[in-house]
């Protein structure tokens, strides 16, 4: 019978390094300690805000800006000399949050509110959305595009166009309330031209549905899956059916087409009986044709999210989600100091997405997804303290989800 072993517990001084002169001290002495002190910084902090407030006004006065790097970098030095050797690593982050605290203030006090917590003060919360409205996709019936447009309202109004731009500029001419794209996929990543048209077209995200795509290998009735020579579909759903396509014949052939549902309607009307399409069941119906193979993704689990966009800003009642662009200085920390005013205002961060800024070398532009909306007091303070950490902040909508 073997001895029974145990682990002894770890010294004080191993535990935490240097053992305190007097002992160990009670928990709840520190506590109280701590609580006495944290008093003292929150006066303190409120005592320099207060200074900062004098130092807005004369900026304001004289016309100088508010952010003075020189200065800042020589404060960060400073204070650091002042520490313990034990707490210098710790003064740089510090002094730098006080002072972007400092900064932030004095823009409020200088400027008012922001240009984005003014705006979302102003929008309507609670909004409803019509069931029956007109409605722009891109692409013919049956594709996902218009298997989005459905989910969203049942009721909808379909207009059909050839591209995203088409969308939105019916979007923006309020030739149709509403247009349907689709932002991102599970397995081939985001749509970077519809976030693109987003920043650029001044349109809102009022609704959001992500759809479980199912390909299917699509062809005249009669035609064989060893006659298939060449497959037409979107240039995504052919990246998602690689492997499958790879399966097939050596002389088979993958054609691009603007979108899956065109690719059954070419298919149809070709004189061919040698082509295939991949696209949606719905097609199948639509357009005449057998279904030679169902569910050739090669993911199982293939979502693509569409949104619901507007040339203004709607709030639904059940809207539980955010959408920003944000263009941030091109300098070491400024992300972080965005993500750490994210998370110290306790909003949960659901989405980030780095894109590069056309023309600029190696600098990237963000895309950023909160659970919160205007109305909250997390958001509120979000809109007034974000866009000063950042050389552009968009707002992109506020809006719910759903999946089908």
């Amino acid at each position: 019978m073997s001895e029974a072993r145990t682990t002894p517990a770890p010294s004080a001084a191993g535990a935490c390094g240097k053992v305190p002169a007097g002992g160990i001290v009670e928990l709840s002495e520190s506590r109280v300690k701590i609580d006495a002190i944290d008093r003292e910084i929150v006066r303190l902090f409120e005592e320099r805000m207060r200074v900062s407030h004098d130092v807005a006004c004369y900026k304001r006065a004289t016309g100088k800006p508010v952010l003075d790097p020189v200065r800042e970098a020589q404060k960060i030095a400073a204070a650091t000399s002042l520490a313990d050797d034990d707490f210098k690593q710790f003064i740089p982050p510090l002094f730098g949050l006080i002072m972007e605290m400092s900064r932030t203030y004095q823009h409020h006090s200088i400027d008012g509110p922001t240009s984005l917590s003014d705006f979302v003060a102003h929008i309507s919360k609670g909004a409803t959305l019509p069931k029956s409205p007109k409605v722009a996709c891109q692409g013919v019936a049956g594709a996902y595009s218009h298997i989005a447009s459905k989910a969203l309202f049942s009721q909808a109004k379909i207009e059909f166009v050839s591209t995203w731009p088409e969308v939105c500029d019916l979007v923006e001419q309020e030739e149709v309330e509403f247009g349907v794209l689709p932002l991102e996929n599970s397995t081939a990543g985001t749509v970077d031209r519809v976030y693109d048209l987003l920043s650029t077209r001044g349109l809102y995200i009022v609704k959001a549905v992500t759809l479980r795509i199912d390909h299917n290998l699509l062809a005249k009735p009669g035609c064989l899956l060893e006659d298939v020579r060449e497959v037409f579909s979107h240039e995504q759903a052919l990246r998602q059916c690689d492997e499958f396509i790879s399966s097939l014949s050596s002389e088979v052939h993958a054609t691009v087409c603007k979108n899956t549902a065109l690719a059954a309607q070419a298919v149809a009307a070709s004189e061919r009986f040698d082509v295939a399409a991949i696209s949606s069941k719905e097609c199948a119906e639509i357009y005449g044709l057998d279904v030679l193979r169902e569910s050739v993704q090669d993911e199982r689990n293939n979502f693509t999210r569409f949104v619901c966009v507007s040339n203004r800003p709607f709030v639904s009642s059940d809207a539980d989600r955010s959408s920003f662009l944000l263009v941030l200085p091109h300098e070491p920390g400024s992300l972080y100091r965005v993500l750490s005013r994210i998370a110290a205002l306790g909003v949960n961060m659901v989405k980030l997405e780095s894109r590069p800024i056309p023309g600029r070398e190696f600098e990237f532009m963000f895309y950023v997804d909160v659970e919160s909306v205007p109305g909250d007091a997390a958001f509120d303070q979000l809109a007034m303290q974000i866009p000063p950490l950042c050389d552009r902040c968009c707002y992109l909508g506020s809006y719910a989800e759903i999946s089908r």
